[in-house]
């Protein structure tokens, strides 16, 4: 007889677990988050599917989802080519301003260091070496004062 990973009381767990997921339903994300719940390391989808009642129930659920998206994609119907064209476009931009943003911001920062590291290098009792120790080796009781 193999050993019973999912006990009774882990039950209601598991079909919460199923109950309350949203977006894409996998085996393998399914075992995660039940070994996660459950205080496991780890849990095999095969250990998952030896119980046909966890088996049962994923594929109810999975058909829910399925049912769920099919309906949405129909209410959403009367989105058209050219806006959702538009929406990406303005999502493109969006990209493009934050990446500059990004490298400006980039830039300025390395700008920021070189000079902080010259200005340091010329500094009388300063050894750059001392740059590179932990901040569990420095007296933080005198700081701010």
């Amino acid at each position: 007889m193999k050993p019973k990973l999912i006990s009774d009381n882990d039950i209601p767990i598991v079909r919460s677990i199923l109950d309350g997921w949203s977006g894409k339903l996998t085996w393998e994300k399914f075992a995660e988050s039940v070994a996660s719940q459950l205080g496991i390391a780890s849990i095999s989808t095969y250990a998952l599917m030896s119980y046909p009642w966890i088996k049962q129930a994923y594929r109810r659920r999975k058909e829910t989802l399925r049912e769920a998206k099919a309906n949405a994609i129909s209410e959403i119907g009367d989105v058209t080519i050219d806006a959702l064209i538009r929406e990406n476009e303005a999502l493109r931009n969006q990209i493009i301003h934050l990446k500059s943003e990004y490298e400006v911001r980039e830039k300025v920062f390395k700008e920021t260091f070189i000079r902080w590291q010259y200005n340091l290098s010329q500094m009388p009792g300063v050894d750059i070496s001392m740059l590179d120790e932990p901040l569990d080796g420095i007296d933080r009781s005198n700081r701010g004062r």
